[in-house]
Formats: C-alpha cells, structure tokens, sequence
C-alpha cells in the first residue's frame, strides 16, 4: 500500500507544465540580482518621465514588465528594491511609494506567464495557454487602474516632474 502513495505522489509531479515552474523562478531570480531592472527602470523613465509624478507610473510600468518577464509577484519586488528610496529621495510620500509598489508586484500573479497559473492549470487540468490569455486583460486593466491612482496623488501632493523628453535619452536606455 505505501508503494502505491508513493507512485502517485511522483505521478502528480510528472506534468509537462511544471518544468515551466523553475525555469520562470530562475528568471525573476536573475533579474532581480542583475542590473535589468535598473536599466528597465531607466528605460522607462526616459519615456514617461516628463509627466507630473512620472516616476511612480514608471514604478507601475516597470512592475507589469518585470512580472511579464519573469512570472513571479515575488521578483517584481525586486524593482521595488530600487525604486522605493528612489522615489523617496524625489520628495514622494514613502508609504504612498511603497503601497504603489507593491500593488505592481501583486500584478505578477495575474500578468502572464505567471507561476501560480502554471501550478493551477496543473492542478485544475486546465489549459495553460488559455489561463494565459485570460489573464493579460485584467493585468492590463490593474496596472491602468495602478497608473491612474499614481497620477491622481501626483496631481494631489504635487510629485516633482522628471527629466524632459528626449529621443535621444530613449534611444540610449533602449539600447542599455
């Protein structure tokens, strides 16, 4: 009898899926140790950071790609990492920038590919493609929402706007 407890507890690990789950952690892993999610950060900021309280929807942004690259909400801190004091030092209330930050990582969960639909898909024996795809829109939607709130309270404690546009800053952090 224990044999068998112990083949199924091996077949519900034998799933296609999941060789997914390690490879999405090594990732995030990666990024968050990397330089990528300043250059992100960077990149970023030199499209959005014109704007009155630029930098705090350059922090939701930059949550959404960091949660579509690496699939896990728990890496997307790692932007917040950086960002946090960085927005801090720009006068930005730091529990405001530290809730806004963090509401963009909880998007990782819904922002496709994400690691918690890989383990339900599996789970459920649902498909993994089809969860993926009904989950871009709500992400999408969330970090609208995020955006909208950010430029609201920037509006409303007067956030310090970034550098000005220039094609030329665009180019150079997108080649970084």
């Amino acid at each position: 009898k224990m044999m068998i407890v112990v083949q199924r507890m091996f077949a519900s690990c034998d799933s296609f899926s999941l060789i997914a789950v390690p490879f999405f952690i090594f990732a995030g892993d990666l990024l968050a140790g990397g330089r990528i999610s300043k250059v992100l950060v960077e990149f970023c900021e030199s499209l959005l950071g014109m704007i009155k309280g630029g930098l705090s929807v350059v922090s939701v942004l930059a949550g959404m790609f960091f949660a579509a690259i690496s699939g896990s909400g728990a890496a997307t801190a790692a932007v917040g990492a950086t960002l946090v004091p960085e927005l801090k030092k720009r006068g930005y209330r730091e529990d405001s920038a530290a809730a806004l930050v963090a509401a963009a990582g909880t998007i990782g969960v819904v922002i496709p590919p994400s690691v918690p639909m890989v383990l339900y898909a599996v789970i459920a024996e649902e498909s993994v493609s089809r969860l993926f795809s009904a989950g871009f829109l709500p992400g999408v939607i969330m970090g609208v929402m995020l955006i909208a709130i950010a430029l609201y309270q920037a509006y409303q404690n007067n956030y310090p706007k970034g550098a000005p546009f220039s094609l030329k800053n665009v180019g150079k952090t997108f080649l970084k």
